[in-house]
């Protein structure tokens, strides 16, 4: 059943519409690629310059009735201090007509309602604002780089990132909004760091006018919900030292006495055979992490001799230009090629590709052609481009080609992906075919080209569980490897991992090769010894 699910999940976009771009009309996820973060940004400068119009709306018209309540107050005064009140004619005339009409006046003035323009503007604008579901894609991605790189919550919320210090934090109030979330999915454990971490943060004055700004709670409301998160733990001592703390902050709230003196009750009349709840945080909340994203987990020996080489055998060509070969697996066989996209393809294959970026989703190979859902097991926004889209596509695929030995006239569109907030791909396998349908006459992708088109300040390697490497972006260079063995057979040890981006904007481009057409490059034999016997690069194993 798990090898079913990983080839699944090896089952992406196909079938989606041919030509140029591929693309769909999913929604947009602002959390799963940092690429619309500066239309963002935008879009609340539009919105803060909005609501600065309407403050200064509001302000003319309190200027305006201060300026006749100091009319009418000096009116008044005068009226007062005259020893002949109204008894010329002129002065009762003008009260008459001042109570009978000025009074008219001020109620439309006070009824007309002030910023209609600006309230619609930012109505107009509510539709791209981000959704919960951004919300959610949001905290799983925090959620799921904590526990990748197994960070404390108090660490992040000061900004120290799996060892490296940032001049950013995180307020109370989105700790305490992540902690939510992970109470509303019974994750206990770990919604009490969160909320731990909000109170943690709100002892700095800096952050507590945030916390009470229109809708934060006090320091007494996360001391309560500590105490609803302990409780669900059946930690029942620490539950009642938070509301303990609760009351002697807000100390007339009745609920937060009521609820007190229940759990009081309740933890002298606790049975020892009372049931307790499942924590849905066991087993690191049932996530499927990768346990050495980091890169700090000791190399198998088998692994520790490789070498460099400067591979001038694929092509006629690299006679002339060699391509720099690291090689970091014989079996299966991995190498990273360096060099294969300068700085300048790079640069424009990010910025051509920024307006056509979509959620990267799955199509079901049994389902019709245009029923696609949005991942849940990759954070990331793609778009498809052919081979020869345009001249960079084309050098590219010439230039990959040269470095492999293999046909590229046998390979699926490029795709360029950009991963957003702890930006992550699941452990999956990228071959398409059962080995019940291997060899029917459908095409799988034999191999996959992974190329990387920026540096990445922290996080977002690579990572073969199997092998126990981890392979970090380098930009310019391409990681390649097999997904089938010699024989053309399912080989598991290509098992991989896109691990979380913890800082920085991740963008890579995948190319898959397909086995049908390399029967004369790759043809089938019995073990990587035989390799001398293909043209492809498996020919660089010494």
């Amino acid at each position: 059943m798990l090898f079913w699910r990983l080839v699944l999940l090896g089952m992406l976009y196909l079938s989606l519409s041919f030509g140029q771009l591929r693309e769909n009309n999913a929604q947009q996820r602002f959390a799963r690629s940092v690429v619309n973060m500066d239309d963002m940004l935008n879009l609340e400068d539009d919105l803060v310059s909005n609501v600065e119009k309407l403050a200064e709306a509001l302000a003319r018209k309190a200027k305006t009735i201060k300026w006749g309540v100091f009319k009418m107050m000096k009116r008044r005064q005068e009226y007062k201090s005259s020893m002949e009140i109204f008894a010329n004619p002129i002065d009762t005339f003008s009260l008459i007509r001042h109570m009978q009409s000025n009074w008219l006046m001020w109620l439309l003035y006070l009824e007309t309602p002030v910023g209609q323009e600006e309230l619609f503007f930012v109505d107009s604008r509510m539709p791209l604002l981000p959704k919960y579901f951004d919300f959610i894609d949001a905290a799983e991605g925090i959620r799921k780089m904590q526990a990748t790189y197994q960070m404390f919550s108090s660490d992040i919320a000061k900004g120290l990132l799996d060892g490296v210090q940032y001049n950013s934090s995180l307020k109370p109030i989105d700790c305490l909004a992540i902690g939510l979330h992970l109470m509303n999915n019974s994750r206990w454990y770990a919604a009490e760091q969160w909320i731990s971490a909000s109170i943690e943060a709100y002892d700095q004055k800096s952050s507590q006018t945030d916390m009470e700004l229109l809708r934060g709670p006090k320091l007494a409301d996360l001391c309560r919900i500590l105490g609803q998160v302990q409780m669900k733990q059946r930690n029942h001592e620490g539950a009642l030292q938070a509301y303990q703390v609760a009351l002697k902050l807000s100390p007339h709230d009745p609920e937060i006495y009521e609820e007190y003196r229940i759990l009081e009750k309740r933890d002298l009349t606790l049975s020892d055979i009372e049931p307790i709840e499942q924590d849905k945080d066991n087993s690191h909340e049932r996530l499927v992490l990768p346990p050495c994203c980091s890169g700090r987990c000791q190399v198998p020996r088998n692994l520790s001799n490789l070498y460099c080489v400067y591979n001038h055998v694929t092509s006629p060509f690299l006679q002339l230009a060699p391509i720099k070969t690291e090689i970091l697996s014989i079996d299966p066989f991995v190498v990273l090629l360096h060099d294969m996209i300068s700085q300048k393809e790079s640069t424009l294959i990010r910025t051509s590709s920024k307006e056509h970026m979509l959620p990267s989703a799955t199509t079901d190979p049994d389902a019709s052609d245009d029923e696609t859902q949005v991942d849940t097991y990759r954070t990331s926004k793609s778009v498809w481009y052919s081979s020869d889209f345009n001249d960079t596509t084309k050098k590219i695929t010439e230039r990959l080609g040269d470095a492999t030995g293999l046909d590229m006239n046998s390979t699926e569109f490029y795709q360029v992906i950009n991963y957003g907030l702890g930006g992550f791909f699941e452990t999956h396998l990228d071959m398409l075919l059962s080995e019940k349908n291997r060899f029917n006459g459908t095409s799988d992708r034999i191999a996959t080209t992974l190329f990387y088109l920026n540096e990445v300040r922290q996080g977002g390697g690579t990572y073969f569980p199997r092998l126990n490497l981890t392979v970090f972006p380098q930009p310019g260079s391409a990681l390649f490897w097999y997904n089938l063995d010699t024989k053309g057979n399912d080989h598991m040890g290509s098992l991989h991992t896109g691990c979380p981006v913890i800082v920085g904007s991740k963008w890579v481009m995948s190319k898959w090769i397909n086995d049908m057409g390399q029967e004369f490059t790759r043809p089938c034999v019995e073990s990587s010894l035989s390799s001398k016997e293909v043209l492809s690069a498996e020919r660089l194993i010494i």
